[in-house]
């Protein structure tokens, strides 16, 4: 779907806009930093002005953990202030309305490392199917790794290891390093390459494998897919059951079961190669398709 390439180009683009960093060598630290990107993009990334929204949730929980190591770093006990609070409910907060209003619909149109993996997965090779289970894993990025252990250890343990985070802030600042530069990172930092080129080759064979199985923004956005405002629908009436909707699906869903499947990341093929116009979404689809029917009888 051409459109959709191009909302993912721009929206890569508009995330990372600072092309300033080349001159001052100076990471992006202004006041829009202090906003939520609607994707999986690394803060780190020199040229980054927008927060990553899982970086910034791991952020709220370690300001508020217990750890005193992190009391000694930040020179205060920040446990239970009410600065640490706002900053959870502000993430929280910003992840509950896009994904009550669109869904997953970040996943599928805006996400830079979304977009990587469907370009990844074009390349003509074999493919390997995705086990399903494996889906669940991301719930336990989202609960234990990028919220539990941050409250309880005061560091942020997905961003560390985050493959995106590798990808668009460690390589590129490797690569033309910042003032002032970056302290050695040792066996660290080839561990993180190594779960990026793992991905990268997964992605190869199989359709978008870090969304479906690790990421935990994706986890975050999927628990409003069945209530968002944007809606999926299959016309049961114009269904003939071919199977071609779940065969395009990026993510395995077959819509006709679960139009609004935790899976979806509401990218639209299956409505686009549907031979029969049976798949319809939009806003408020209840309402328009009762009108509908209203006017038929």
């Amino acid at each position: 779907m051409q459109t959709r390439r191009y909302s993912q180009v721009l929206s890569t683009l508009a995330a990372n806009p600072y092309i300033a960093y080349f001159k001052t060598r100076v990471i992006y630290q202004g006041k829009i930093k202090g906003i939520c990107f609607p994707g999986l993009n690394c803060h780190a990334c020199p040229l980054a002005i927008f927060s990553c929204p899982i970086g910034s949730l791991q952020h709220s929980m370690a300001i508020m953990s217990p750890s005193d190591k992190l009391a000694q770093v930040s020179g205060q006990n920040l446990s239970g202030g009410s600065s640490s609070l706002s900053a959870f409910l502000y993430v929280t907060g910003f992840i509950g309305l896009i994904g009550s209003i669109v869904g997953r619909i970040p996943c599928g149109w805006l996400c830079p490392f979304g977009f990587l993996q469907d370009i990844l997965y074009k390349i003509p090779l074999r493919k390997i199917r995705f086990p399903s289970k494996v889906r669940y894993l991301k719930y336990f990025s989202l609960f234990i790794v990028a919220m539990l252990i941050p409250f309880l250890t005061g560091v942020h343990w997905f961003s560390r290891l985050c493959p995106a985070g590798t990808l668009e802030g460690l390589l590129p600042l490797r690569a033309i390093p910042p003032f002032p530069s970056l302290p050695p990172g040792g066996w660290f930092v080839w561990l993180k390459i190594f779960i990026l080129a793992f991905i990268m080759l997964w992605s190869i064979f199989t359709s978008r494998p870090f969304c479906r199985a690790i990421c935990p923004l994706g986890a975050a956005l999927s628990l409003f897919n069945p209530i968002s405002l944007y809606r999926m629908e299959v016309k049961s009436e114009r269904c003939t059951n071919c199977g071609k909707c779940k065969n395009v699906c990026p993510v395995g869903v077959d819509v006709t079961l679960e139009p609004n499947s935790h899976e979806c990341i509401r990218c639209l093929t299956c409505k686009k190669e549907c031979p029969t116009g049976a798949i319809d979404s939009g806003f408020l689809l209840l309402k328009t398709r009762k009108k509908q029917e209203q006017k038929a009888k």
